[in-house]
């Protein structure tokens, strides 16, 4: 018999069960728990507007009151009236099973465990469809072995010393796990213990959980952003997860998806929003640009992943030709508008009321024009991707995936500027989601012609867009679109184009290769190329965003003509890109060889690319902190240079040496360019730190005097 267990077989055992306008519940939940015999039954009521007092009165329950603070304060109000050792923190949507109790006790005890869940078998309470989807998910669910609080065992002493975050009004079960496993508690979830967990059956109850959950992930993230940083993907994960194992198993539940990923990105969104009003620190908003980059890169391999499987490679290599033009389209139609748009948003008096939609009017018109000559001349050469333009589909699909591309990649710049890439990685993974179900549908519906590659990437843009556009409006210093005219454009398009070469120089690559694999070799190559070439650029990512979080971390400090912080910033913003660009390279290597087979023999084979690839990558870390600290400081000349002579070393022999040596040549060039800018930059970053750096020009900063928070005017 457990030592818990008091003589006429009362169990020692406090249960608590915070409850709020839980009437329709209650009773059953109580019922099922004194049947367990507990030495006492705490009902903690949140203000109820129903009976649920009424029936906790009427069974024996001992009532407190939380006065309408939340669950997390509810559950410590129960343990600190608790007069038992061990506390049982019970749902009201719970129903104990005759024993259970009794039995996770043993189990606790046994394998001394600090606290301890029963297993959760998820019901719905009624006939309809969200509830049945509700639980189907949560039976499906790979969280189902993640230590909760819906219906646990825990030692009084341990929830009183670490405690329910009260500031959370959800997510406090995740928040709660991190601090106890870095604390050292044993925690756990029963696998031969049950207890049956009910979900309403309407719309409404299924739209507040999937906001309750995205609010409180979000905040788990901010509290705790090295372990919970992750937490950013799980519901795009647990969607791509669900949609599989739908299709497969029940095809009804796939609506139920959309409006989970929504939602939960929805909250989420809406809590990271709430940010101080001095932004994200250097470091925060690398990391979260670097995020917004790498989320839909990560959302990119099952994209691509999906689209060779259901396309012949010589489609995928027509359309991931056409997407690579898409994106070099962006570049040649961003005129350096973008990495201006950090050196000027700070320094605007308004907020960049005026400058915010300005820099997006020049973008548009420019993309436009670019797209139509890259158009013209693809045309004129007739091989290649020229050949896509004969279908008006893949001709309307490109237009609109560059003209949108190219938007939501100004709003990423904006979101930089204003110290709040938080909101850039929102949005790239809006993106994600409506790229991946466009592409999805388009399967399921049998069209399987290069556009149906091709226009999902529009579809995801135009998500981003709509959703930044949105994200501007909310924000302290909305965009005044009523002040938008051609003047202020072209007053933007000054400070774009006196850093559009060494911005152009700095991209071309990445997007020229692809194209020129199409053409030297063939799209089944391309095909193949284009598949390992996206998982390295995903870590691309990390070092360009470390330098471009810097350059707005300059061009806001405002402390003298050389800040004390400057050089700090420099080291810090070259060690974390490292650091984290090392540790993306590893992930990489194992991920590419876990994946790439899976995808067939051709693209197996692309895997003797990536360790070549990867130290390419390592070295890009110490060139794009030297272009963030030369696009702030004005040494643009110098640092195009740099950038032009690694772009020409990368192109200029790729024809030659891809029909020599194939793609394993084409990686070893790049290797080869890069690490010809990297001893440039490191020579140049060393003589910085032992020099003082040179004014700014006004063309280059244009900034004012007075006074700003990090990356965002002083208000």
């Amino acid at each position: 018999m457990s030592k818990h267990v008091q003589a006429g077989s009362v169990l020692d055992i406090s249960v608590v069960i915070p409850a709020r306008n839980a009437a329709n519940w209650l009773d059953g939940c109580l019922r099922s728990v004194i049947a367990q015999n507990p030495r006492e039954v705490i009902v903690v009521d949140g203000c109820s507007q129903d009976s649920t007092v009424e029936i906790a009165r009427s069974l024996g329950a001992v009532i407190i009151s939380d006065d309408g603070r939340g669950l997390p304060a509810a559950r410590m109000l129960g343990a600190r009236a608790a007069r038992a050792d061990l506390v049982a923190l019970i749902d009201a949507d719970v129903i104990v099973p005759p024993g259970a109790l009794e039995h996770l006790m043993d189990e606790f005890e046994s394998g001394g465990f600090d606290g301890l869940q029963f297993g959760l078998v998820s019901e719905p309470d009624g006939a309809g469809y969200w509830g049945a989807a509700l639980a189907w998910h949560h039976n499906h669910s790979r969280v189902r072995s993640w230590f909760g609080v819906s219906a646990s065992l825990m030692r009084r002493r341990v929830l009183l010393e670490a405690g329910f975050d009260e500031s959370f009004r959800s997510g406090e079960d995740i928040e709660l796990r991190i601090r106890l496993e870095d604390a050292g508690y044993r925690i756990g979830v029963s696998a031969t213990t049950f207890v049956r967990h009910r979900f309403a059956d309407s719309f409404e109850y299924a739209q507040d959980q999937w906001l309750q959950d995205g609010s409180g992930l979000a905040r788990t993230m901010r509290k705790h952003p090295r372990r919970a940083g992750w937490l950013a993907f799980l519901p795009l994960l647990a969607t791509v997860r669900g949609i599989v194992i739908s299709l497969a198993t029940a095809p009804k539940f796939l609506p139920y998806w959309a409006g989970f990923a929504f939602h939960n990105y929805r909250a989420m969104c809406a809590t990271l929003l709430k940010l101080p009003p001095n932004g994200l620190s250097l470091g925060g908003n690398a990391v979260w640009l670097a995020a917004a980059r790498i989320a839909p890169m990560a959302a990119g391999l099952l994209f691509w992943a999906m689209a060779a499987l259901a396309t012949s490679p010589d489609r995928l290599g027509l359309a991931s030709a056409v997407v690579s033009a898409a994106l070099l389209t962006v570049q040649l139609g961003m005129l350096g508008i973008g990495p201006a748009t950090l050196n000027l948003l700070p320094a605007q008096q308004d907020g960049g009321r005026t400058l915010i939609p300005a820099s997006m009017a020049a973008v548009v018109f420019s993309s436009l024009l670019g797209a139509g000559g890259l158009v013209l001349v693809t045309s004129f050469l007739g091989s290649g991707v020229g050949t896509a333009w004969q279908d008006p589909a893949m001709t309307a699909a490109f237009f609109a995936a560059a003209l949108l591309a190219a938007v939501a990649f100004q709003l990423d710049h904006i979101a930089v500027a204003q110290a709040r890439a938080d909101r850039a990685l929102i949005r790239s993974l809006v993106q994600a989601l409506f790229q991946l179900g466009t592409l999805a549908v388009f399967v399921i519906a049998g069209y399987r012609e290069p556009a149906a590659v091709v226009a999902p990437v529009a579809v995801g843009a135009l998500a981003s867009v709509v959703f930044g556009v949105r994200q501007l409006r909310r924000s302290d210093a909305a965009p005044d679109w009523t002040r938008l005219n051609a003047r202020e454009a072209v007053k933007v398009l000054g400070p774009g184009l006196r850093q559009y070469a060494l911005m152009l120089a700095d991209r071309a690559p990445g997007y020229v290769l692809p194209l020129i694999v199409a053409a030297a070799l063939n799209t089944s190559a391309a095909a193949a190329w284009y598949v390992v070439w996206m998982l390295s650029s995903a870590i691309f990512f990390v070092p360009q965003s470390a330098g471009y979080s810097l350059q707005a971390a300059i061009a806001a400090d405002t402390s003298g003509p050389q800040p004390v912080s400057r050089p700090g910033l420099i080291r810090r913003a070259l060690q974390m890109s490292l650091f984290l660009t090392a540790l993306a390279g590893v992930l990489l290597l194992a991920a590419g060889w876990l994946l790439l087979p899976l995808l067939g023999p051709r693209y197996a084979s692309t895997w003797v690319l990536l360790p070549v690839l990867v130290p390419a990558l390592m070295l890009t870390c110490v060139t794009q902190v030297y272009y963030g600290v030369c696009r702030s400081t004005g040494r643009l000349a110098e640092s195009s240079i740099v950038a032009i002579t690694a772009c020409i070393l990368a192109l200029a022999p790729a024809p030659a040496v891809a029909q020599q040596y194939g793609l394993t040549g084409i990686s070893v060039l790049w290797l080869a360019a890069q690490l010809a800018a990297a001893l440039i930059a490191a020579g140049r970053l060393h003589r910085f730190a032992r020099r003082r750096p040179p004014a700014p020009d006004s063309h280059a900063s244009e900034r004012t005097a007075g006074p700003r928070t990090h990356g965002v005017p002083a208000q």
